[in-house]
């Protein structure tokens, strides 16, 4: 824990004290350690905190001295799973402990994928690729039982004129015939 002050960590970092300064009041707070009335950086402490706090420019490569994060293994996506209420996240979020909140890049990073798939999903719907699963299921089911009834009424339709024929090729036929009706009827909605 080598303690330094805000123009020596300003050198560490390879940045202004005004960046140091600047980055005291929120970033780096929790590395401060009053010593002797002067106000000192703990570096170890502040570097982890300046990399998880900080925002990434593009293009631009680490300070010297910041230590670089190991990536995130890429896993398969989460399945699908009921979401949560706005009440039932705030107090998870509330209740994690200190050590276990995400970072500012982590949090950032989770936000635009979450507003991106957002965007996604209402591009979807917009185009009619996705519905809702609820509203699919009451189109299924009223598209199986008129399938059903066109199927069913078929019997009552042919079963006297059935009765009648004797030969088994006019009773294909005439089944035949009935089923395409049956089923063009459906077709046609």
């Amino acid at each position: 824990m080598p303690l330094v002050t805000q123009a020596e960590y300003a050198k560490l970092r390879g940045c202004s004290a005004a960046a140091v300064s600047h980055a005291r009041k929120k970033r780096i707070k929790a590395a401060e350690v009053i010593s002797g009335g002067k106000v000192l950086i703990d570096s170890d402490k502040a570097d982890d905190l300046w990399v998880r706090n900080s925002k990434p420019r593009r293009g631009s490569t680490p300070s010297k001295g910041s230590p670089q994060r190991p990536a995130r293994e890429a896993g398969p996506p989460p399945r699908a799973q009921q979401l949560p209420t706005d009440e039932q996240l705030m107090a998870f979020v509330e209740g994690l402990p200190e050590d276990q909140v995400p970072d500012l890049i982590d949090s950032q990073r989770r936000r635009e994928h979450y507003l991106a798939e957002r965007a996604k999903v209402a591009a979807l719907r917009d185009r009619e690729e996705v519905g809702s699963i609820a509203e699919m299921r009451r189109e299924a089911f009223a598209l199986a039982k008129t399938i059903r009834e066109g199927v069913m009424g078929i019997v009552p339709r042919v079963s006297a004129d059935l009765a009648a024929l004797a030969d088994e090729f006019e009773v294909r036929q005439r089944l035949e015939e009935e089923l395409l009706i049956a089923l063009r009827m459906l077709a046609d909605g």
